[in-house]
C-alpha cells in the first residue's frame, strides 16, 4: 500500500500523460490538492474512499468531453488501488495556433 503522496504523484503522471489532456486543474471553489509533509500534489485529491483527478483539456478536441474523462478515468483507475475515480475537466486550453 503507498501513502496518499505517492499516489496523487502517481495518478497526476498518468493523466497527464493522457492524450488531450493540457494540464492539471487547481479547483474552483477550493483547492484541489493532496498534502504531505512539505508538499502537494495539484490536481489530484486522495481521500480513503476515492480519488478526485481536476484536468484542462486540450482545444481543439479530438473527441467528446465525456469521452476524454472516461479514457483519463480508466487509465488512473489502475494507479487508484481499488478507490474510484471520479474526474472533473475544469477547463479547456486553446492552443496557440488555433483562430478563434
Amino acid at each position: 500500500m503507498i501513502d496518499d503522496l505517492q499516489l496523487a504523484r502517481a495518478v497526476r503522471e498518468t493523466a497527464l500523460a493522457t492524450a488531450g489532456v493540457h494540464s492539471m486543474g487547481s479547483g474552483r471553489y477550493a483547492e484541489a490538492a493532496t498534502y504531505g509533509a512539505g508538499e502537494k500534489v495539484t490536481g489530484v485529491v486522495v481521500d480513503p474512499s476515492s480519488v478526485r483527478v481536476h484536468i484542462i483539456a486540450r482545444y481543439p478536441l479530438t473527441e467528446p468531453i465525456p469521452s476524454l474523462a472516461e479514457r483519463v478515468r480508466e487509465r488512473v483507475a489502475l494507479r487508484t488501488e481499488g478507490r474510484p475515480a471520479m474526474i472533473v475537466v475544469e477547463d479547456l486550453e486553446v492552443e496557440q495556433n488555433e483562430n478563434l
